[in-house]
Formats: C-alpha cells, sequence, structure tokens
C-alpha cells in the first residue's frame, strides 16, 4: 500500500460553483461560514471590495453581518434585520446604508439578501 505524504485538502467544489455562478452575474457578495461563532467572511468578489473601498485582507474574517460598514446613518432595525436574517434559516432582503472606506467614509444605500 503506498505511502501518503503531506496533507492534500480536499476541494470544496460546492463553494467553487458558487462563486463562479454568481461572479458571472456580475454581483458584489461574500461568503460566510456559519459554524464559527461570528460567521466570519471568508470570501469576498472584487465587485464587494471594489464597492466598500475595502481591500480582501480587510474584510477576511469579519463577521458577515458586515459591521465594519455601518455608520450614523445606519438604522438600528435594518442591523437587527440582517443579523436575524443570519441567524435564520429564510432568505431575506434588507434595505440597509452602509458606509465605503474612501477617505470620507461616504454613504451608500443597498439592498442586501441574506440566504
Amino acid at each position: 500500500m503506498p505511502v501518503r505524504r503531506g496533507h492534500v485538502a480536499p476541494q470544496n467544489t460546492f463553494l467553487g460553483l458558487i462563486i463562479r455562478k454568481f461572479e458571472g452575474q456580475n454581483r458584489k457578495f461574500v461568503i460566510a461560514n456559519a459554524r464559527v461563532e461570528n460567521c466570519a467572511i471568508i470570501y469576498c468578489n472584487d465587485g464587494f471590495c471594489e464597492m466598500t473601498g475595502f481591500s480582501r485582507p480587510d474584510i477576511m474574517q469579519k463577521p458577515c453581518t458586515c459591521d465594519f460598514l455601518h455608520g450614523d446613518l445606519t438604522s438600528k432595525e435594518a442591523i437587527s434585520q440582517v443579523s436575524q436574517a443570519v441567524l435564520g434559516s429564510e432568505e431575506r432582503k434588507v434595505e440597509i446604508t452602509y458606509y465605503r472606506k474612501d477617505g470620507e467614509w461616504s454613504p451608500f444605500h443597498k439592498r442586501v439578501t441574506v440566504t
């Protein structure tokens, strides 16, 4: 029997499929790990980075509720709805105001879909 050397991580074809599907639709999105306490972001596409002004390393491992994008105009109700959607099992669409990291932290309005 041959000896296996090193560790070969199995490819996650499911995540790859999701990434390819949404990249082709010109969407801005993140993927999070629901098995960890803060549902940490494990992937964000270039469109999301451009929209928010953050680099990919700045975004990785942050909570998927995107607390780092909240500001004065972000409503408490919208924040609560996003948090509840992350904890729940139903898809939810939420209108929320986020802030772009562009030197001035300018607000932008977004319709977020949590699935």
